[in-house]
This record gives C-alpha cells, structure tokens and sequence, in this order.
C-alpha cells in the first residue's frame, strides 16, 4: 500500500513539472509571434474598431480606428455640420497609413500639410477633403 502510494506520487509530480515547462514553452513561443499578429479588435454593427486607441509608439504613428472616428478618403469632400456624420469641433487628424506620417488636407479651400497626430478644428460648414491620402479624424 505505501509503495502504491509512492508511485501514484512520483507520478503525479512528473505530471504536474511536465506540464509547467509545456506550459513555459507555449507561452514563449506565443510572446515570439505577437509581432506577426494583428492588434486585437471589436465588432460593431459591422464594423471592425481597433482596441488600443494609441496613436504612435516607439516605432512611429499607429494606425487605428476606434469608435466614434471617421475616415475621410482621399478626394471626398465632407463637410462639417450638426447633425451630420462629421460634427462640427476639435479632431485629431491621423495617418490611415503606417508609411505615411505625413499628409495634405484641404480644409475651408486652403490646402495645408498635416502631420499624424496633429489637432485640427472644424467649424459648423466648413469643408474638409483629404488630398493626399486617406485620414482619420478622432
């Protein structure tokens, strides 16, 4: 009895040290592919809204869309009203594009070159029309 006792110990002991180092493995191996991973995301309505709402990192600007941001595509104008998609007030313009941390938006007929992460304030009518490239407004 003692003996069965000491082997069903053993055992368990090899168990549970086998599963801590495949555990230690899977967890290296997962931190090691997290920077060919995309950033986690949220569904609504249809829509794909980043979780992280940072705007740059140590690498440079981060392109995110978080709820409540509109995307202005290069080309459209959009026009800035109560009521309408676009709100009249202060907005951060953002690159919709890693490699571009710069870009043009022609806002009320002057066309003005904007960096990632530089504010900008719309009044009721105004017209805004990214030239360059797609933006983000937050």
């Amino acid at each position: 009895m003692l003996t069965a006792v000491a082997v069903l110990s053993v055992t368990t002991g090899v168990f549970l040290i086998a599963s801590v180092v495949l555990g230690l493995l899977y967890a290296r191996e997962h931190a090691a592919n997290d920077s060919q991973r995309a950033g986690k995301v949220k569904i609504k309505k249809g829509v794909r809204y980043s979780a992280d709402d940072r705007i740059a990192d140590e690498k440079g600007p981060v392109v995110t869309l978080a709820e409540g941001d509109v995307l202005l595509e290069a080309g459209k104008v959009y026009r800035a009203e109560r009521g309408g998609t676009l709100l009249p007030g202060t907005y951060t313009a953002l690159s919709a594009s890693d490699a571009t941390h710069t870009f043009k938006l022609r806002v009320g007929g002057y066309v003005r070159d904007f960096s990632h992460g530089e504010t900008l304030v719309l009044s009721d009518g105004d017209e805004i029309c990214a030239v360059s490239s797609n933006v983000i407004l937050r």
